[in-house]
């Protein structure tokens, strides 16, 4: 079976990733968990059935099953990672896709070109438009916006994890800096992390903080951005069971 660019192959218990060549052989966890979600492919997959499989071996823990959804989801990719999507307070689900056209023909390759041509179009009018590029007649420099903070903090294994803030102001940024303090605590009680970059940012009406983690897995590069809702005051964000659930740690 195609999942995104990658094959399993249920009798090897394999994932091969077919853009690089990659294969790798499923744990009992990330095997057992995959296989459920492909038997009920479209339908909710509740996470006591995860954890069961088929009554063979020991259940799984709930930090098992929730390890071996990241690591799928970390090995199929940031393109791919959305086809096994999360169900709040249900459980785990495996999106029905199309696989990848093999041959294109002339007529596929001109409507593809001419979207191209136009979405290329609509980007330089918008940089333009809103000033990120500057030419002096000598060169074009492009503005980025600066971080109000930028802080290191090491894994029980030595690992290093980068957390940057970014505000839209320099003032009343308390909160912010309360969330990114967490965040460094957080992963200094890790042993492993994926995870080498952490951006936090806060909207306008400080309602919403949207939370960037960047790192490497398997050799690739993974990505992940999630946006959290506080409409309660004062506002906390991130607790001890956010954390859990997002397994910041490997």
């Amino acid at each position: 079976m195609q999942l995104g660019h990658c094959r399993f192959d249920i009798d090897k218990q394999e994932l091969t990733n077919l853009d690089s060549g990659d294969v790798w052989h499923l744990p009992r966890a990330e095997f057992q968990v995959l296989c459920l979600l492909i038997d009920y492919q479209g339908k909710v997959v509740a996470k006591p059935l995860l954890k069961k499989g088929d009554g063979e071996q020991a259940p799984l823990s709930d930090s098992s099953v929730t390890r071996a959804v990241f690591t799928l989801r970390s090995f199929l990719g940031p393109q791919y990672e959305s086809l096994i999507e999360t169900v709040k307070g249900q459980g785990y689900l495996l999106r029905h896709h199309r696989c990848r056209k093999e041959k294109y023909s002339s007529s596929d390759i001109n409507r593809f070109s001419a979207k191209l041509l136009a979405g290329v179009a609509v980007v330089l009018l918008v940089i333009f438009s809103c000033g990120w590029i500057v030419y002096d007649s000598t060169r074009i420099s492009v503005s980025t916006p600066v971080p109000l903070q930028s802080n290191k903090v090491k894994t029980i294994s030595g690992h290093t994890v980068k957390v940057i803030l970014y505000a839209h102001s320099k003032t009343n940024n308390g909160l912010l800096t309360e969330l990114g303090q967490t965040m460094l605590q957080s992963f200094s009680q890790c042993k492993l992390t994926s995870w080498k970059n952490v951006y936090l940012s806060l909207s306008h009406d400080k309602q919403v903080l949207n939370v960037t983690l960047r790192g490497e897995q398997f050799g690739q590069s993974i990505i992940r951005n999630l946006k959290i809702s506080d409409l309660r005051q004062p506002k906390q964000f991130i607790n001890q069971q956010w954390l859990q659930g997002v397994d910041i740690c490997d």
